[in-house]
C-alpha cells in the first residue's frame, strides 16, 4: 500500500485516499443522523385521535340528534348572562344543536376573587364559557366587542362597540350556525336595563 493510499493487487489498481475515505465517513455519519431522527419523531408522536373523543353517553347522545333537526341560538350581552339550564335543557333534552353568543367577553366586568381584570379577566371568562359549553354539548360564539363597563344606554353602547362591525359579526354567527329560532336574553325595547343588554337584543333583531 502506497501512502497516498493506493492499494495493488496485481489487478486494476484501486485509488482510495484520505479526502475521500473522510467524505464517506461523513455521509455515514449523516445517514445515521436522519434514520435516528425519524425513529425518535415517530416514537414521540401521538397516536392520531378524533380531535374531541367522546365517551359512551356522549355518543348516545349523538345518536339521539340525528333524528331531531332543531338549532336554537341564545344571545345576550355578557359571559354571565347565559341560562345555563336553558341551554342544557336544549342541548340534552330537547336534542336541538344549541349555541350561546355572548357579545362581549366581560372584560369589564367584576372579579371578587382574584387580581386579573380588563383582559386577562377576559380571557378567564371566556374559557368558563367554553368549559361549560363542554358540559352541556353546547357551542359558543364572541364578537369583537369590548366589555368597557356600565353603559346607560343603547345609543352609547352601539357607538362605543361600533354598530355595523358587531352587527356583521352577528350577522356572520347567524349564517354560519343557520338556526331555526334566535331568543334574546333581553328585551330590545327594554330602557330600565344597562345599555350593553339592549344593544345585544337589538343587534340580534337587526341580524336575523
Amino acid at each position: 500500500m502506497a501512502l497516498d493510499g493506493t492499494f495493488t493487487t496485481g489487478s486494476p489498481t484501486l485509488h482510495v485516499t484520505h479526502h475521500s475515505i473522510s467524505r464517506c465517513w461523513r455521509a455515514a455519519v449523516g445517514l445515521a443522523m436522519v434514520a435516528f431522527s425519524c425513529t425518535a419523531n415517530s416514537a414521540d408522536a401521538p397516536p392520531l385521535l378524533i380531535p374531541e373523543q367522546m365517551n359512551a353517553g356522549e355518543i348516545q347522545l349523538a345518536l339521539q340528534k340525528l333524528n331531531v333537526l332543531g338549532r336554537v341560538l341564545y344571545i345576550a350581552a355578557h359571559p354571565d348572562d347565559e341560562n345555563t339550564n336553558l341551554m342544557a335543557f336544549w342541548a340534552n333534552g330537547s336534542l336541538y344543536d344549541s349555541a350561546y353568543l355572548s357579545i362581549t367577553r366581560g372584560d369589564g366586568g367584576q372579579n371578587l376573587i382574584g387580581p386579573e381584570l380588563r383582559e386577562r379577566l377576559g380571557v378567564i371568562r371566556t374559557e368558563e364559557l367554553l368549559a361549560a359549553r363542554r358540559i352541556d354539548h353546547g357551542k359558543q360564539f364572541f364578537s369583537r366587542a369590548i366589555d368597557f363597563g356600565f353603559s346607560k344606554t343603547a345609543e352609547e353602547t352601539m357607538r362605543i362597540w361600533g354598530h355595523d362591525k358587531i352587527l356583521s359579526d352577528v350577522v356572520w354567527i347567524i349564517r354560519k350556525f343557520r338556526p331555526d329560532v334566535v331568543v334574546t336574553r333581553f328585551s330590545r325595547d327594554d330602557q330600565l336595563t344597562p345599555g350593553h343588554h339592549t344593544a345585544s337584543a337589538i343587534l340580534a333583531r337587526e341580524a336575523v
